[in-house]
């Protein structure tokens, strides 16, 4: 009897003792998933995406505008400064020249409702027929079953996830959009190919722009071979490398097509004008050019 006792005694202490370890088990897997789930929400709420302004915002590749739609790509970098892309296309091509050890977070957009999504949980279609911006032809969705539902409907496209991106070859799939330097008058500037059909503009070089000298900023703009007359000009300008310290300044048309402007540059150094171009029509248009100003 009192052998029967002690063995009791003994499985009631062991059961005791697995019964305890178990909940140690649940509890330290409970810490486990709130300091993931905290983690995430922490990096989410760290690097927030900012709103895209079409009027002001332009890529920081190709220099177009940023239409606030479901192409618009974003870096957050450390420092809380959010670069604008109107590609994922351009994005990557960020990356590839400045590499990923600023950059807080990257945000893409999902195609159907727009939500901006972290770049790690997307998924992605790519395929020749799909028109984006620059030609690059990837969306993202939030959801892998949006993405495969959108193949089904169109019959073309493969998935892609955040991973085979980094991997993938990016290119353009037709040469309407060209990032390179076209020469335009000679300027160093980043001309490519304009959204809008038979637009062109030629900006006046400024061969002797001195600081706390008035300048003239002048631009020359056609849309089919005629001066584009009435649209709204405006210069968005910068130094190299402070491009938060930017000035705006309207411009007033003088002659059909011909837009002037008069700004004093405040230091010396190597400036960047953005000419921006809208009109009734939906017309806009950017093209950035490099000024040198000497004392």
């Amino acid at each position: 009897m009192k052998k029967f006792s002690f063995l009791f005694m003994v499985l009631a202490v062991v059961t005791l003792i697995l019964a305890a370890c178990g909940e140690g088990n649940n509890d330290k897997k409970e810490d486990a998933n709130s300091e993931n789930a905290e983690l995430n929400e922490t990096t989410e709420l760290k690097y927030k995406p900012e709103d895209i302004n079409p009027d002001t915002d332009v890529c920081e590749i190709c220099a177009m505008a940023v239409a606030d739609d479901q192409h618009a790509t974003q870096i957050v970098l450390k420092s809380e400064r959010s670069l604008k892309f109107d590609d994922l296309g351009c994005l990557y091509a960020w990356i590839t020249e400045n590499g990923e050890d600023e950059i807080g977070a990257k945000f893409v957009r999902d195609f159907n409702t727009e939500e901006w999504v972290l770049m790690e949980d997307a998924t992605y279609v790519f395929d020749e027929e799909i028109n984006t911006p620059m030609a690059y032809g990837i969306i993202s969705f939030k959801d892998r079953a949006d993405a495969e539902s959108y193949i089904e409907e169109n019959g073309f496209g493969e998935i892609l996830t955040a991973d085979d991106l980094k991997d993938h070859k990016w290119e353009m799939m037709n040469h309407d959009h060209d990032h390179g330097h076209d020469g335009h008058d000679g300027h160093d500037d980043h001309a490519h190919g304009f959204h809008a059909e038979g637009f062109d503009m030629h900006f006046t070089e400024l061969e002797n722009a001195t600081v706390g000298e008035e300048t003239k900023l002048e631009v020359n703009i056609t849309l089919d071979e005629a001066g584009l007359e009435g649209a709204k000009v405006r210069y968005e300008i910068w130094k190299e490398d402070n491009k938060d310290n930017t000035d705006w300044v309207d411009a007033s048309e003088v002659n059909t097509g011909n837009y002037v402007a008069d700004y004093s540059f405040k230091e010396a150094g190597t400036y960047h004008v953005q000419v921006h171009v809208e009109d009734d029509h939906d017309l806009h248009e950017h093209m950035e050019y490099e000024v040198i100003v000497k004392e």
